[in-house]
């Protein structure tokens, strides 16, 4: 809550010394810098509440204020803001022009750094947010290794910017997109990072936390730049518009009916195969099995009859025939024109009946061994 009071007044002074550079932003723009006073020199305006506190306008500063507990261990304490010259030891505080920023605290570490918001951003326009930063962290200078204010057993720095694509100043947003950490010791280092702006105003952020509570922990800035890198691709959803001219391939639907004629043709033959089904008459022979005819020959079988030659071995049909050799009544009448002549044709006849009735006697004899 603290650091939000602080960020309000600031923000109001701030506003104040930006009116100083209204010339100037004109300028800056035409060059294609977005940002006012991308090079950290004056105007420079005073924190209120803190002495020998300043911040190059219209840039704001920002800090998390810790605990009680915190700041009593040295932990998130509110660090000083000031300009650098190139009179500063060792002679490399200043990147170009004649100031940078910096801020920095003793025997404690911080999060803080600064921001500036930018208006008239063309919505959908792809930024990029340039800086160049530096550091220095020494754990104890009475070691004697940070000769000619050099680092020495530096605390990592966790230095990095950012672009807030729609203006926001949180430095714990998650909308923030961020460039990679860099520790930047001792030597200008240049930072980026690009972002798509996602509404007409934006911010851009620099972010600062020393892990380590040393003596030395400052941060230095110098030639800040952003700049839109590719405009919206306003055109672009027009032509994704015309491809609904390319839905005209609607006509391309039309090969419906091509679907159509191929469905008919294949269907009906398909169904055909019903009348192929219908192999109910070559089921007929089914007929074929009804060898019952064949079973018929069965009567074939009456060849038993033909067995029945076992009877042809009884020649009782072939002696039928006997009838008609029965010329009993020949005989008969034999004896009668005997009878009738007298003498000699009645011994005759008599001896023609013996014979006879000798040959029948053989035939019934023959018939019984039969």
């Amino acid at each position: 809550m603290g650091k939000m009071r602080w960020s309000g007044r600031i923000v109001s002074v701030v506003a104040f010394a930006a009116l100083l550079l209204t010339a100037g932003r004109g300028a800056a723009i035409a060059q294609g810098n977005l940002l006012q006073n991308g090079g950290f020199e004056p105007p420079w305006a005073a924190i209120p509440g803190k002495e020998n506190c300043l911040v190059a306008a219209p840039w704001t500063a920002w800090w998390i204020q810790g605990s009680e507990w915190e700041t009593s261990q040295g932990y998130k304490l509110a660090p000083e803001f000031k300009l650098a010259n190139r009179g500063d030891y060792p002679g490399n505080r200043v990147r170009s022009g004649d100031l940078s920023q910096q801020w920095f605290h003793s025997f404690g570490n911080f999060e803080a750094g600064v921001w500036q918001q930018v208006g008239g951003i063309p919505v959908g326009a792809k930024l990029r947010f340039e800086l160049w930063g530096m550091s220095w962290s020494c754990d104890n200078e009475s070691k004697g290794n940070c000769g000619g204010a050099t680092s020495g057993d530096p605390s990592p720095m966790r230095f990095r910017i950012g672009i807030h694509p729609t203006g926001g100043v949180d430095p714990h947003d998650p909308a923030i997109v961020w460039s990679a950490e860099q520790n930047a010791y001792d030597v200008w280092t240049p930072f980026a990072v690009e972002a798509v702006a996602k509404s007409g105003t934006v911010s851009v952020i620099v972010y600062s936390y020393p892990e380590y509570r040393s003596q030395d922990n400052n941060i230095y800035l110098d030639d800040a730049s952003l700049v839109i890198v590719a405009p919206p691709p306003t055109n672009t959803p027009r032509p994704t518009n015309t491809p609904a001219p390319t839905n005209t391939p609607a006509p391309t639907d039309t090969p419906a009916p091509t679907d159509t004629p191929t469905v008919v043709p294949t269907d009906t033959p398909t169904n055909t195969p019903v009348a192929t089904s219908t192999p109910l008459p070559t089921n007929t022979p089914t007929n074929t099995n009804t060898p019952i005819p064949t079973d018929t020959p069965t009567s074939t079988y009456t060849p038993t009859v033909t067995h029945t030659p076992t009877s042809t071995n009884t020649p009782i049909p072939t002696w039928t025939p006997l009838p008609t050799r029965t010329p009993t009544p020949e005989p008969m009448a034999a004896v009668k024109q005997a009878l009738a002549a007298g003498g000699v044709g009645l011994w005759v006849a008599l001896g023609a009946v013996l014979v006879a009735a000798f040959a029948l006697g053989q035939a019934v004899r023959l018939r019984r061994k039969g």
